[in-house]
């Protein structure tokens, strides 16, 4: 199969992922693992979350909105219903009262999404070198000040010949519509395109529409790199360590 574009997810792809964040935010506050997700997943498409990633909220709108929902005594119960769908039998302590301040842990969660992998970094220059695919960013992402970003992902963003951010398309994945805006964009179909991303539901999608997938583990983007060098035909890795 000859492929025209790679697409890649940012946050958990080319940089940190903000689920690291939020683990360290919940041993912190004494939550127990993957709580805050889940809340965050259950609201759905109306989540605050969900709507910062849609440009629908500023920041300083979306704080005080987050903090509500994620605070609200409801959502332990949604918890357990969680784990008890997963046939989990053993549930762990739950704070009585849980208070969480959203602007707080947002900070946390950015914080590790600014930290650049090494090797999805080398692998995409050594692509844009190549001059062989199209490539392009597909972020669920929210608007930022460019006096925001550092200089070294300033970097990274050049190295792309698309950025298609949630925020600005007023889209976000998993929805299919905005694979095909960006497949449009690229002037490609789906099935011309190897798509990388950290999250199950975001991959399921992409691969519904005849994308070729590769999921990138926590902690894991050296695998994820060598299979997209055996997609590709290229060498991907340095054997030198990235710099940047």
């Amino acid at each position: 199969m000859t492929y025209k574009a790679i697409i890649f997810d940012m946050g958990g792809v080319c940089v940190g992922s903000p689920f690291e964040g939020i683990m360290k935010f919940e041993k912190e506050h004494n939550l127990p693992h993957n709580y805050i997700n889940v809340i965050i997943v259950f609201f759905g498409e109306n989540g605050a979350f969900q709507r910062l990633e849609r440009g629908e909220l500023s920041l300083n709108e979306f704080y005080p909105i987050f903090s509500f929902f994620l605070s609200n005594p409801i959502n332990k119960q949604y918890y357990i219903q969680h784990l008890k769908s997963r046939g989990e039998t053993t549930l762990p302590q739950i704070p009585d009262q849980i208070s969480i301040d959203g602007k707080l842990l947002f900070r946390k969660m950015m914080f590790e999404s600014t930290k650049i992998d090494p090797i999805v970094f080398t692998a995409l220059k050594k692509l844009r070198s190549s001059n062989k695919f199209k490539l392009a960013a597909l972020t669920n992402n929210f608007p930022m000040q460019t006096d925001d970003l550092k200089i070294e992902f300033l970097e990274l963003k050049r190295l792309f010949d698309e950025y298609f951010e949630s925020s600005v398309i007023g889209l976000r994945k998993p929805d299919p519509k905005i694979y095909l805006y960006a497949c449009e964009k690229l002037g490609i179909e789906p099935k011309d395109a190897i798509f990388l991303d950290d999250i199950g539901m975001n991959l399921k999608t992409a691969m519904n529409l005849g994308m070729r997938t590769i999921k990138v583990e926590l902690g894991r983007s050296e695998k994820a790199i060598k299979e997209l060098e055996q997609l590709t035909g290229i060498l991907l890795f340095d054997n030198n360590k990235t710099k940047l």
